[in-house]
Formats: structure tokens, C-alpha cells, sequence
């Protein structure tokens, strides 16, 4: 029943977000700040004026939503024009330790007054163990491409809040020791809301493979991200991720990962670029270390995340 439940709502929600009309969004995005604050949103007309005006959209984008910084782990709700790129070191129960090389991050570009695609990088893998037999190298399944439709937003001088939907598409490209030969489907709901230099961000979202589900299961992912701003550059926060398996191997059970961390957000690097380096260290709290099937996925992981936002 949990499965069933998790298949049919978390996508529901998300989708049900991500088809919002477009009459929706322009009222949304007309009301978010007085028009003597914020500037109009660009007019295009035709593909030239697409690309002519796509800076005027960036700066609209942003100028209509909250300033805050990108969490370590949780995805956040706001709208990015930026290229990130992340590592983990992961060390599991079992004695591996595995070094994830860009975690599926890569380009986020706003493509629209209230829209963004990302365009990802396929994750590689290197695992280590004493024993050979475990050791390997090589490409995991790839999480290309996500779309993502803020819903309802207000910048941080004003509501300071918002709230956003996304689709990924996962595709099944990694070697035999890392696919689950199915393509999957990740919708999420994203949301925040700020107070002052203080914010929380959190996202609740699902895995949902196209193929073999009674051997994969779905999963349903929730993340909680508590951020402070100080000394202009400084973002230290605590984050919370939590994992439901519903069907496949791991049915009914959980993993929880406690990630403390920090940014040091918007450093500028030319007049219209700046620099994020982020790292957080996360730490397994629950199931205790179980074989088989494996869980946690890991005992604990540095990740290290950079970002050129342009």
C-alpha cells in the first residue's frame, strides 16, 4: 500500500505543479513586488529577440525572488543561471570508500521568465576496497536533464518566500555494477521561506523507476536545509536527508543523514560573474550498518560543491 501511495501522490503533486497555466504565471509574476521595485519582465518576439533579451530575463528572474544561496546537499526552489560542479567521498559500513565525480550537477540556465532547465553531467565512479572483487571504476546511470517551474515567489526585501516544481529524467547509461537498467523519473516539490538573514528550504520528491519496480522499488526523498547569512559571504547551515524505499530490495526501510555545512557564496570574480564553494559533511543517523541489503549507503561523505554563477 505504501508504494502505491508514494507512486501515485509524489508525482501528482509535482506534475499537477509543473502544469500550471501560463496565465498563472504571469499573474504570479506580476504580483510579487510594486512596478515602481521591480522591472517588467522582457518582451519577446521571435527567436532573436529571444536570445537578445535573455540577460533582461536572467536579471528579471532574480530580481523577483529570494537571494539566498544554493544548499550543500537540498536542491533548492530558486531559479539559477550558473555551472556547478560537485565531488563526494563516501565511506560505507562495509569498509569502501567511493569518490563520486560531479553527482549529477552541470548547467542551469533560466530559460524563462519563471522557467530553468538543467543539463547535467553523467556521474563517475571510483570505488575502492581491500577486496578486488569490489573495486571498480566507471559511469553511473545519468540524471541529464530537469525542468524546473517556479510557482510563486517574492524577493528577500519583500515576502521572501518561494515555492517551485521540477521533473528530472534519469537514463540507464552506468555499468553493470552501478544501473538499475531502467529509465527513472524524479518529480519534487520544492519550497522556502526567509526571515531575515535566516532561511529554510526543503524539498519532498520521489524516484519512480519506468521499468523492473518490483526488483528497484520507488523511493521517496524529503530534504530540510537551515541556512544563516552573515559577514556578506558566509552561509554556514544544517541540513536533514531523509530516504523512504517503498518495494524492491530495501521495502519499508529508511536512511536519515545529518549534513552540517557551509557556503562561501557570491564572491566576485568579474562584473558579471561570481564564485560559490560549498562543503558539508555528511553523517549516516539511521538504519545502523546493515549488509545486506546495504544501508546506509554510506557511514559518512565530504562533499565539496563549487559554482560559477553568470
Amino acid at each position: 500500500m505504501l508504494q502505491l501511495h508514494c507512486r501515485r501522490l509524489v508525482p501528482a503533486a509535482a506534475i499537477a505543479a509543473l502544469c500550471a497555466t501560463s496565465s498563472a504565471h504571469a499573474q504570479t509574476a506580476s504580483s510579487l513586488a510594486p512596478a515602481d521595485q521591480t522591472p517588467a519582465p522582457p518582451v519577446v518576439n521571435g527567436i532573436d529577440s529571444y536570445f537578445d533579451t535573455w540577460w533582461q530575463r536572467v536579471a528579471w528572474a532574480r530580481a523577483t525572488q529570494p537571494d539566498w544561496s544554493s544548499p550543500v546537499v537540498t536542491t533548492t526552489s530558486i531559479l539559477e543561471e550558473r555551472f556547478r560542479f560537485e565531488t563526494d567521498f563516501e565511506h560505507s559500513g562495509n569498509g569502501t570508500d567511493t569518490d563520486v565525480v560531479d553527482g549529477g550537477k552541470g548547467l542551469d540556465l533560466i530559460v524563462g521568465d519563471t522557467e530553468e532547465i538543467q543539463i547535467a553531467l553523467p556521474p563517475y565512479y571510483v570505488r575502492m576496497s581491500k577486496d578486488a572483487k569490489d573495486a571498480f571504476e566507471g559511469w553511473n546511470d545519468w540524471n541529464f536533464l530537469r525542468f524546473k517551474q517556479r510557482l510563486l515567489s517574492s524577493p528577500s526585501d519583500q515576502g521572501n518566500y518561494i515555492l517551485s516544481a521540477w521533473l528530472q529524467v534519469g537514463a540507464p547509461i552506468g555499468i553493470e555494477k552501478l544501473t538499475t537498467h531502467a529509465w527513472t523519473l524524479s518529480p519534487t516539490l520544492g519550497f522556502g521561506k526567509g526571515w531575515g538573514d535566516f532561511d529554510i528550504q526543503a524539498t519532498v520528491g520521489g524516484v519512480l523507476p519506468t521499468a523492473y519496480e518490483g526488483k528497484i522499488g520507488d523511493q521517496l526523498v524529503t530534504n530540510l536545509a537551515f541556512q544563516y547569512h552573515i559577514l556578506r559571504y558566509f552561509w554556514p547551515q544544517i541540513e536533514m536527508n531523509w530516504t523512504h524505499y517503498a518495494g524492491g530490495s530495501h521495502d519499508h526501510l529508511s536512511q536519515v543523514f545529518i549534513t552540517p555545512g557551509m557556503n562561501i557564496a557570491h564572491i566576485p570574480v568579474t562584473r558579471s560573474t561570481n564564485f560559490t564553494i560549498g562543503i558539508g559533511y555528511q553523517v549516516a543517523v539511521a538504519p545502523t550498518y546493515r549488509a545486506k541489503p546495504l544501508l546506509p549507503a554510506y557511514n559518512n561523505n565530504w562533499v565539496i560543491s563549487a559554482r560559477i554563477n553568470f
